[in-house]
């Protein structure tokens, strides 16, 4: 038994293979930014609808040649504000493509997966579209989304950013001796291989390698990092996020995983809680 996740996000379309143990093994994203028509625009255009079927029915034929029948569409910030969401549910719909889409509290809530046994810690995973967070304070969990995803803070002027990132402040605030913060996801890495770090990266050292990473060209960071290039201009807005909550939450340490919320979604489907 194989499981599929397919994550429909702001800034790409990804899906997680996982094996009968939950262990994953494949992994492909694919650069489809909606956000750039829903935060600008309010709704998907005809042309991005296309390619977003496409793109979906080119992954559904994968997942029929490998024989994979659990398959799980799941949608986030961008199909969540769109305003023309039930339709292209529906053409989803006619082409046997069922796609569930999760609020941003549902979003936050399967961090937990990832550091329910981690006492003193902070999981940030920073969307196209939004920003969730799971702390856990003294074994104590807490989950909160906010609108401030890396595309979504492209589309935002000086004085929204700025309003948006006091509530982020005011909640974190609330917060004592959360030492070890996790990134999600290609943000966070991008500046560590920008920098050439592996490992936990202290709070002390992080707006030293922030400052490195920004004085790079772009070409360098494609072409000799490897950094994808449809991220080039969003690393920037996310990295001013982890600054901001590592300085908000007083932590001492942070470091990427490679773990996502399609994990925390396939332990939930399998529990039948989703």
């Amino acid at each position: 038994m194989k499981y599929a996740i397919v994550d429909i996000g702001s800034n790409a379309i990804k899906y997680k293979i996982f094996n009968a143990n939950l262990e994953l093994v494949e992994y492909y994203r694919h650069p489809l930014r909606l956000g750039r028509d829903v935060f600008s625009k309010g709704y998907l255009e005809d042309i991005t609808i296309q390619d977003l079927l496409a793109l979906l029915l080119g992954y559904k034929k994968i997942f029929n040649r490998k024989k994979i029948q659990n398959v799980n569409y799941i949608a986030t910030s961008a199909l969540r504000d769109t305003q023309n969401s039930v339709e292209i549910i529906e053409l989803l719909k006619q082409n046997d493509i069922y796609v569930k889409i999760i609020s941003g509290e549902v979003e936050a809530s399967l961090l937990a997966e990832f550091n329910k046994t981690k006492p003193n810690s902070a999981v940030i995973d920073i969307g196209g579209g939004s920003l969730e967070i799971c702390i856990n304070s003294n074994n104590d969990i807490y989950t909160r989304s906010f609108q401030l995803g890396a595309v979504r803070l492209l589309n935002l002027n000086n004085s929204q950013k700025s309003q948006a990132l006091e509530k982020l402040s005011l909640w974190l605030r609330k917060f004592k001796s959360i030492d070890s913060v996790y990134g999600l996801g290609g943000n966070l890495r991008a500046l560590m291989l920008a920098n050439e770090i592996k490992g936990p990266i202290k709070a002390s050292d992080f707006n030293k390698y922030v400052n490195n990473y920004l004085s790079l060209k772009s070409t360098d960071l494609i072409e000799k990092y490897d950094i994808p290039k449809d991220r080039i201009d969003i690393i920037p807005q996310a990295l001013n996020l982890y600054s901001l909550i590592i300085e908000e939450l007083k932590s001492s340490v942070i470091e990427n995983t490679f773990w996502s919320i399609s994990d925390g979604l396939v332990r939930k489907i399998i529990k039948d809680q989703l």
